[in-house]
C-alpha cells in the first residue's frame, strides 16, 4: 500500500476461502475430494479442511494442486494471501474497535479540510486511515513514536500546545518534505547560501515562497511551508529525514515577517550547529537570544540573530536601539543591513528599545495556504 492509501477502498468485506474455488474446480473436473486426496498424497480429511476453510493452502499443497487440477500453484497462493490478509484486516478492524476516542484528540475538521479524513466520525475505519497517514501500526506505536523522536521543545509563555494537532502539523511537513527532490546534503553549501537567503527578507512573498525552497534544495534543506493549526504553537521545526537530507518547516502562526524569518534562520541554525538524531520544534516568541535552559536553543537564537544583523552592522545596531524614533531611522538601518524593516522593528522591541505597540506597520503579514 501506498503511504496515505485509504486501506478500506481496496478491501472488500468479504474475501471466499481458496477452498471455495477448490471445490468449484474439482467440480468441474469431476474429481471428488477422496480422488484428489490419492493423487495429491495429502489425506481426505486434510482436503476437506482445505476445502472448508480450516486448514491453511500452504505452497507445497499449491504445488500438488497445480499437478493435479491444472490450475497455477501462484492463484493457489494469490487465493490464500488474500484470504488470509483479509481475515487479519478484520481482526486488526475488530481490535481496534475500543480504540476510536483516540480520534477525539485530533483536530478533526482539520483532517476532514486537508482530505486526510472522509468525515469526524470516529469509527474504526477512520482510525484505520488516520493510522496509514501517520505510517504507524496502532495508537501505542505512534506515541511512541513522537516519544522516540527526542523533540526539543522552545515552550511559548502564551499558549499550551495540543501535541496531537502538532504531532500532525509535523507529519504534514515530513510527507511534503519527502516529496521534494534535493541534492545531499551540504553544510559549507548552506553556509555560503545564507547571505542570499537573508537578501529574500527583502522580497515580496510571492517571490521568496519560490525561491527560498528552490535555493536551499540545492543543498539538501527541504523547506516546506505549513499553515498553523488550530491549537498549535509550532512555527517552525527541523527534523533529519536521511543523512543527507533534512526538513525545515515553518508556519505562519504569528503572521508576520520578523517572526517568520527569526524562526527560518532559527531552524538553520539546528541544521547546522547540532545532531541529526533530534527533532526540534520551535514554539517560542522570541526573536533574539536570552538565557535558556536548553543550550541548543540558545545557540539557535543566537545564530538567528547573528544571521540577521550581522557583526559588521552590530556597532550601527547599537546606535539605532539608544534612539530608534523616527521611524525613519529604522528604515535607513535596514537598508543599509540589507534586511526587511519589520525583522528591525522586532528586534528592536524584543531588546525592550521600542514598545511593542509601536512601529508594526513596518512589518509584512505572511500568510500560507
Amino acid at each position: 500500500m501506498t503511504p496515505g492509501a485509504d486501506p478500506t477502498e481496496y478491501a472488500p468485506d468479504s474475501v471466499p476461502h481458496p477452498g471455495e474455488t477448490l471445490q468449484e474446480t474439482l467440480d468441474e473436473l469431476g474429481i471428488p475430494q477422496a480422488d484428489l486426496a490419492r493423487r495429491t498424497g495429502l489425506s481426505t480429511k486434510h482436503i476437506n479442511q482445505v476445502i472448508k476453510g480450516t486448514a491453511v493452502l500452504s505452497p507445497d499443497t499449491a504445488l500438488l494442486l497445480e499437478r493435479t487440477t491444472g490450475v497455477p500453484a501462484t492463484l493457489w497462493n494469490s487465493l490464500e494471501a488474500a484470504y488470509r490478509t483479509q481475515q487479519a484486516r478484520e481482526e486488526e478492524r475488530q481490535a481496534l474497535v475500543p480504540r476510536v476516542d483516540w480520534l477525539s484528540r485530533f483536530p478533526l475538521a482539520e483532517l476532514v479540510k486537508l482530505k486526510i479524513l472522509p468525515d469526524r466520525e470516529k469509527t474504526a475505519a477512520n482510525l484505520l486511515r488516520l493510522l496509514d497517514w501517520f505510517g504507524v501500526a496502532d495508537p501505542n506505536t505512534a506515541e511512541d513514536v513522537w516519544r522516540s523522536y527526542r523533540t526539543a521543545f522552545r515552550r511559548s509563555t502564551v499558549l499550551e500546545p495540543n501535541e496531537y494537532a502538532t504531532a500532525t502539523w509535523l507529519r504534514l511537513a515530513e510527507r511534503r518534505a519527502r516529496d521534494l527532490s534535493t541534492q545531499p546534503f551540504s553544510r559549507s553549501g548552506l553556509t555560503a547560501l545564507l547571505p542570499q537567503l537573508r537578501a529574500l527578507t527583502l522580497a515580496d512573498q510571492d517571490i521568496w515562497i519560490e525561491e527560498l525552497p528552490h535555493l536551499c534544495a540545492e543543498v539538501g534543506v527541504a523547506v516546506v511551508f505549513v499553515p498553523a493549526l488550530p491549537k498549535t504553537t509550532v512555527s517552525g521545526a527541523t527534523r533529519w529525514l536521511t543523512p543527507d537530507k533534512v526538513l525545515v518547516a515553518l508556519s505562519d502562526r504569528f503572521k508576520k515577517d520578523d517572526q517568520f524569518w527569526f524562526s527560518f534562520f532559527h531552524e538553520l541554525g539546528h541544521v547546522l550547529l547540532h545532531g541529526k538524531r533530534l527533532t526540534f520544534m520551535d514554539d517560542s516568541d522570541n526573536l533574539a537570544p536570552k538565557e535558556h535552559t536548553d543550550p541548543d536553543e540558545d545557540e539557535a537564537n543566537t545564530f538567528a540573530a547573528d544571521a540577521l544583523i550581522p557583526a559588521a552592522h552590530a556597532a550601527a545596531y547599537e546606535q539605532l536601539r539608544s534612539r530608534p524614533m523616527p521611524f525613519s531611522r529604522i528604515e535607513a538601518f535596514a537598508r543599509t543591513a540589507g534586511i526587511a524593516p519589520g525583522i528591525v522593528v522586532g528586534r528592536l522591541q524584543h531588546d525592550h528599545a521600542l514598545a511593542w505597540k509601536y512601529g508594526n506597520q513596518l512589518k509584512r503579514t505572511v500568510t500560507l495556504e
